[in-house]
């Protein structure tokens, strides 16, 4: 059986080709990761909005993202009802305040965390979470809330019945629910709008933070969306947002006007930089030393297109066979990150297929810089 030329270099400096083949995997997995972690911030953005029931949205102007939602006047909302095709429009009032953490240790007891609240009428089903509204009735006790399994561990005791103290009310964690907070808070938790209003001293509930539409059933979705547009006035205080638009909004929001979405970006770029760079720092060093065997071939009548592509296919090789490694080390990152941190990260078809695409685009890339130095092989150098 001949084996290929290029099999037998890569399984000649074996040393050389393991640490090759490492740098490969480190790059693939840095580029997973950071894929892994943008995409985990676009889910994050619209963990929370994907759980209200709604079709079209009311914002205020100064709007940013759902923890930053500003507020506008509730009489608003009225105005809102008569729009033929809608069947109710329901207040929510969103805000961040400090949880007293419950812990044995001492000199930790009476710290406090900002932590999101979410507060509604229990008369309007805005969440179309089941663990949630199973227990509704239970959020009818003033003073009673329920909190996220996903809050951090660092807000200390939040077991049902723990009673603390939360902005200006004294709260009881009546129960639990499991959605997650994104990247905007470290926890979160829900109640009645009395409740909320009582924990942040006596807030107004003429002031909402956001206002869900819902469309009665059958009605045609852009003709009332038309007509809740018409009602917003130049200059408005507000803006009128149908869901698709407020989650594009908000996905936004994180990915483009804030660091995280950047920061990621970048990372991607870096980790295929630095990977091409190895390739290229290997293949070239392989080359120099193989420079006598490679003008021999030239000698022999092998033509220079024929040796780049020598090298071009040992690339391709480094590109496949790091490419394994580097995705089960990704795999397995990202049970960590989804288990122990709670990102909404996992590893995706497409995400795979890019990846690998990518890892085949940074070792051509690497092969096709370090092939000059073969066709400058010269037969004459050998004597």
């Amino acid at each position: 059986m001949n084996i290929p030329l290029t099999v037998l270099n890569l399984l000649h400096q074996r040393l050389r080709t393991a640490v090759a083949l490492a740098g490969v995997a480190f790059a693939v997995l840095l580029v997973f990761m950071q894929l892994g972690f943008l995409a985990s911030a676009q889910t994050a953005a619209v963990i929370l909005l994907d759980k209200f029931d709604f079709d079209a949205a009311i914002v205020s102007a100064d709007y940013m993202e759902v923890s930053r939602a500003s507020s506008f006047p509730r009489p608003r909302l009225d105005q809102f009802l008569s729009v033929p095709g809608v069947e109710r429009v329901a207040p929510v009032y969103v805000s961040g305040n400090l949880w007293r953490i419950v812990d044995d240790d001492a000199t930790r007891h009476g710290r406090r965390r900002s932590i999101m609240v979410v507060g509604f009428d229990l008369n309007n089903h805005v969440l179309c979470d089941p663990a949630i509204n199973r227990q509704l009735d239970l959020l009818k006790v003033q003073g009673s809330l329920l909190i996220d399994t996903q809050t951090r561990k660092y807000f200390g005791e939040r077991d049902i019945q723990v009673e603390t103290d939360l902005g200006a009310g004294r709260i009881r964690v009546a129960g639990k629910f499991t959605i997650g907070t994104g990247y905007g808070a470290d926890g979160l938790v829900v109640m009645s709008d009395r409740t909320f209003s009582d924990v942040f001293g006596g807030y107004p509930l003429d002031r909402v933070s956001v206002g869900l539409i819902k469309f009665a059933p059958g009605a045609c979705a852009e003709d009332v969306a038309a007509a809740l547009g018409r009602l917003q006035m130049p200059n408005d205080e507000i803006r009128v947002l149908t869901r698709r638009q407020l989650l594009d909004k908000e996905t936004r929001f994180w990915v483009e006007k804030t660091a995280v979405g950047k920061i990621f970006t970048f990372g991607v770029v870096v980790a295929l930089v630095v990977g091409m760079v190895f390739v290229y720092q290997v293949l070239s060093s392989d080359i120099t030393n193989r420079y006598p065997e490679y003008a021999t071939l030239k000698a022999m009548g092998y033509s220079p297109a024929y040796l780049s592509w020598l090298v071009v296919q040992q690339a391709l090789l480094y590109a496949v066979i790091g490419y394994v490694p580097g995705l089960l080390l990704a795999y397995t990152l990202y049970g960590l990150a989804a288990t122990s941190i709670g990102l909404p990260i996992w590893m995706t078809a497409g995400r795979a297929l890019a990846v690998f695409l990518l890892a085949l685009g940074m070792c051509v890339a690497s092969g096709l810089l370090a092939m000059r130095k073969v066709q400058t092989a010269d037969p004459a150098d050998l004597f």
